[in-house]
């Protein structure tokens, strides 16, 4: 349980979950995830439900069950749970391509409680994707576009993206639908990105469609989890330090360490010295006495100490 740690505490031990997380445990991990999934902290929440989408990626046999868990935390209703969901969902997609369709239908009814750019980005291009296979992906896609001046870049080049994906897929219903959204690209933006994407798209699609097909709907590689994946001798080296925050950080004290680096502590001259200096003048001359008190003000003692 995690009810009261520190949040470094709790992310940390996020990691050390989904590492531990086999085909044998996946249950109870995914349990308490989705516990987690209801705290107030909303960025350890957001954290929780990626890493169930990262235990997805990780293990095959258990993405079903990782899937239904986020479908749950979905019909919770919560935004940023939602809206991290879909973020979630779309790289699962990624790494499982053609499988899991039928969640699309219970991220298409929360479109009106996205809000984020990220979110928004991955469920178009969740609509774009699968765009052949749901029967109101052009109204889906319209709702995003009616408000394409006002959302930024990102969202604009996926909803472009997208847009030209189901013209491809379905030519004869969205031929209006992907002159608009080109022209809003390359005659009303300016962003230089979207215009230049823009260019390229209508010229792929006015030249040759078959290579506009071939371009944008193009077979892409799956994504895996590759967060653990350390090579021997980097495990090795992390091991040398296995009591440190290195094995927090997986990464080598000098990467996070600032060596070589010296704190230089001077005698101010307080009272100590001032007794070091009534003290000698006991046994010396008036003129010896000033010697060495001037001495003993301008002697340092440099000490040297790593900064973190």
């Amino acid at each position: 349980r995690v009810h009261g740690d520190a949040i470094y505490v709790k992310k940390e031990k996020l990691e050390v979950m989904i590492k531990l997380a086999t085909n044998k445990n996946i249950d109870q991990v995914l349990l308490e995830l989705k516990d987690y999934a209801s705290e107030v902290d909303v960025e350890f929440v957001r954290k929780s439900v990626r890493a169930i989408g990262r235990c997805a990626i990780k293990l095959d046999s258990a993405a079903e069950r990782c899937v239904k868990t986020l479908l749950e935390l979905v019909k919770t209703k919560v935004s940023y749970v939602v809206q991290e969901a879909i973020i979630v969902i779309k790289d699962i997609f990624r790494r499982y391509p053609n499988k899991y369709e039928m969640v699309i239908v219970d991220l298409c009814r929360n479109l009106d409680t996205l809000d984020e750019p990220e979110a928004k980005e991955s469920m178009i291009w969740i609509l774009g994707e699968y765009a052949e296979r749901l029967d109101n992906a052009t109204d889906r896609l319209e709702y995003f576009v009616d408000s394409f001046a006002d959302e930024p870049a990102r969202v604009q080049l996926q909803l472009l993206t997208a847009t030209v994906k189901l013209f491809l897929k379905m030519p004869e219903e969205n031929k209006d639908l992907v002159q608009k959204v080109l022209n809003l690209a390359t005659e009303e933006s300016k962003n230089p990105d979207l215009r230049d994407r823009g260019y390229v798209y209508w010229r792929l699609l006015s030249t040759d469609p078959a290579v506009a097909r071939a371009v944008v709907l193009a077979e892409r590689p799956t994504i895996s989890d590759t967060t653990f994946d350390f090579s021997k001798e980097y495990l090795d080296q992390l091991l040398d330090h296995v009591s440190t925050l290195a094995s927090i950080y997986h990464k080598p004290p000098e990467s996070f360490v600032l060596f070589g680096k010296e704190i230089d502590f001077y005698d101010t001259g307080g009272d100590d010295a001032d007794d070091d200096s009534s003290s000698s003048g006991e046994s010396s001359s008036d003129d010896d006495e000033s010697s060495s008190s001037e001495e003993s003000k301008k002697e340092k003692v440099p000490t040297a100490w790593p900064l973190v």
